[in-house]
């Protein structure tokens, strides 16, 4: 693995920067972000930045031969669709379990953040502290949350799940330790951005600045960088026809949902939303590491 000398790109500075910006907001006027406003900016931030990133999936699959020609355009989407709606399916089914799954393959995806700059192993180290730290360092906040997505059981496991604090900061201080020892300078400030902002922000701040701000981004970025410039305009206009479908989908879950309470309702739109989506978007993403095309 070879030394990080070059400046960095726009999307590694975007966390730190965002990171830096919470922080002094949170110091300045910590109650600045009631619970509405919160699920407000999740929502809005997801929409405008989340989404994009998996928008271009279709792109993903012609690159890969499942949407060259019209008729595999329309089987992909339906297969896609599918797939999405039976994990909302079996959400409403089995909960508990679904919020489990959702948290085991997130931090597996997730960990793809870092491929250029760790082995696997400290990788998926890192992704499972994206989502243990606001766990165990804001242990009864996310219970809530667990619970508006699947009751009772969803809060027991957020208690489960939640580690020691000091043992959080040591693991993530250690892959922190990693990254600058292997000269991965960014992906070290980027680790320590995580944790101070784990530590200090509410768990969905933490959230939606980590998904938009890197995840979401990086991925986005990377996507832009394969693409030959004659197809960047078709890039563009597929991301925002596919995102807008993504939001008209969700309304008909709003719908379906909307004698819940107003949080419950906009957190699982959110999360039961992107898991829907999330687990297509890594079968895919699984087919095209496969035939070497990321």
């Amino acid at each position: 693995m070879t030394s990080e000398l070059a400046p960095p790109t726009a999307e590694r500075l975007a966390l730190p920067m965002a990171t830096g910006l919470a922080l002094i907001l949170l110091w300045w006027a910590p109650d600045a972000l009631p619970m509405n406003l919160q699920l407000l900016l999740l929502a809005v931030l997801v929409v405008v930045f989340g989404l994009p990133h998996g928008a271009l999936d279709p792109w993903l699959a012609e690159r890969a031969g499942l949407a060259g020609d019209a008729r595999k355009v329309v089987a992909f989407n339906l297969a896609y669709l599918a797939v999405a709606a039976l994990v909302v399916l079996v959400w409403v089914w089995l909960p508990v379990l679904s919020l489990a799954v959702f948290l085991a393959i997130s931090a597996v995806h997730f960990s793809g953040d870092w491929k250029s700059d760790l082995d696997p192993f400290p990788r998926l180290v890192a992704g499972l502290l994206l989502l243990l730290m606001p766990i165990g360092f804001q242990t009864n906040q996310v219970a809530v949350l667990f619970e508006h997505l699947s009751g009772e059981g969803g809060a027991a496991l957020a208690q489960a799940l939640a580690l020691p604090a000091w043992v959080l900061v040591a693991i993530m201080m250690t892959l922190t330790g990693v990254a600058l020892r292997r000269q991965r300078w960014w992906a070290g400030l980027e680790f320590a951005s995580l944790l101070a902002l784990a530590y200090v922000a509410q768990p969905l701040v933490y959230f939606a600045l980590y998904f938009c701000a890197l995840h979401s981004l990086r991925h986005l970025a990377g996507l832009f960088r394969q693409a030959r410039p004659a197809d960047q305009a078709r890039l563009w206009r597929m991301t925002i026809v596919y995102s807008v479908a993504t939001v008209f989908l969700a309304g008909v879950l709003w719908v379906l949902w909307s004698q819940m309470p107003a949080d419950t309702l906009i957190l699982r739109l959110v999360f039961i939303g992107l898991a829907a989506v999330t687990v297509p978007h890594m079968l895919l993403m699984a087919r095209v590491k496969a035939m070497g095309l990321q």
